[in-house]
């Protein structure tokens, strides 16, 4: 049953809804990072820029303040004297920017300046990032800030900072320290919230756009595919003229009721029997001389007919061969077959086939069998109902019979 459940057109197309669901959810995940990725980098180099500009009008600002001169060349020097003025002119310099701290190094990774009075004079000579500024490259990173105290000496929380290091280079050229400020980018981070949210939406809405014209294309599809797999089922189980099972569809029910039988028996239950009916149409080869092979169709198709009508729901009925048919009887003795046989002979005679508007009279013969399971196999009880309907053809037909 699971593999048919796999070939279902119905479970093929819930399969298709998950894996677009999930599709769905890949795309949209790995759009959102790349997004996100794409908007922090340019972030963080419009930070990086904005930063060296600031870092560069620093220096020529302050060259005086912040350098020494000698006959090795300019180096980083800071007179502790002119600590408190400059700490005023940087901050009155930077307040237009969006600078909440900054950093001055020493080649040597000392501390020389910071607008955190608490850290001047410390050394941090193991920061990779400040030693990368060192050997001439500008760093930046974007850093998540729970706390800070910014030039206002104003503690802000929760901020996306861009810490960005710069190196510091004399008149030769030569790196002589470094610059570390902090360049707030929170306003930007929700910038790139809503930017990433409008993206995954217009995004959202053209993937279950696709998403649904592919559903509808491929359910009209399955749909056919159904459809196609019941008229090859049909045609696989019924008979084409009569609409009865076919020859191996009534073999199979016949053999599923009859092994049933056998595993009644074993559990020690009340034992049952099985029903069967051999019935082949008299004379079908002198109506068809007669009357045409399409009058034949036309009294098999009557036939099959009254035969459906005078079984039980539960039974079943095929086609065994040419004019020749087979009903299985579930749960039916001897008796009880017998009436269900003779009802078919009577309902058959007495309702004539109009052919061409001539009233046809037809009758059948009848092999009836009874079995509880006991025989070797379904072939044993079917030779017997065979035999039966051979015995009611020898003895002028229209009868029923059995051995």
């Amino acid at each position: 049953m699971a593999e048919l459940s796999n070939k279902d057109p119905a479970s093929l197309l819930s399969q298709l809804i998950k894996i677009a669901l999930v599709s769905l959810l890949v795309i949209l995940s790995l759009a959102a990072a790349s997004i996100y990725s794409v908007y922090s980098r340019h972030v963080i180099s419009r930070a990086e820029m904005n930063a060296v500009r600031i870092g560069s009008a620093l220096l020529a600002l302050e060259r005086g303040t912040l350098l020494a001169h000698s006959a090795e060349g300019s180096r980083i020097a800071l007179d502790v004297e002119n600590l408190p003025q400059l700490d005023r002119r940087l901050r009155q310099f930077l307040k237009p920017f969006a600078i909440i701290k900054i950093k001055i190094f020493s080649y040597d990774g000392r501390i020389i300046y910071s607008t955190d009075p608490s850290i001047i004079g410390r050394i941090d000579a193991e920061n990779s990032r400040l030693k990368k500024a060192l050997a001439g490259e500008v760093d930046s990173r974007l850093e998540k800030k729970d706390e800070v105290i910014d030039l206002a000496e104003e503690r802000k929380f929760d901020l996306d900072v861009v810490e960005t290091y710069i190196p510091i280079r004399n008149d030769k050229g030569r790196v002589i320290g470094s610059f570390e400020l902090y360049v707030d980018v929170t306003a930007a981070r929700r910038d790139i919230s809503s930017g990433v949210g409008m993206s995954m939406l217009l995004l959202a809405l053209a993937l279950i756009f696709v998403f649904a014209c592919a559903f509808v294309l491929v359910r009209r599809g399955t749909n056919q595919l159904k459809a196609t797999q019941n008229i090859l089922q049909i045609l696989a189980t019924t008979d084409t003229l009569t609409s009865l099972l076919n020859r191996h569809q009534i073999f199979l029910r016949a053999e599923q009721e009859f092994a049933r039988l056998g595993r009644e028996r074993e559990g020690g239950g009340t034992k049952k029997a099985l029903g069967l009916l051999m019935l082949d149409v008299d004379y079908f080869k002198r109506h068809n001389d007669t009357y045409g092979h399409q009058a034949g169709d036309l009294i098999l198709k009557e036939i099959a007919d009254r035969l459906v009508r005078s079984l039980r729901c539960y039974d079943f009925v095929g086609r065994y061969g040419g004019e020749e048919f087979l009903a299985v009887l579930p749960g039916t003795g001897f008796l009880g077959t017998r009436g269900i046989a003779e009802r078919i002979r009577e309902r058959v005679e007495a309702e004539p086939v109009i052919i061409g508007g001539i009233e046809v009279p037809v009758t059948v013969s009848l092999g009836l069998a009874c079995t509880t399971g006991e025989e070797g196999s379904f072939e044993d009880a079917l030779k017997r109902a065979d035999e039966g309907l051979y015995r009611a053809k020898s003895e002028g037909r229209n009868k029923v019979a059995w051995i």
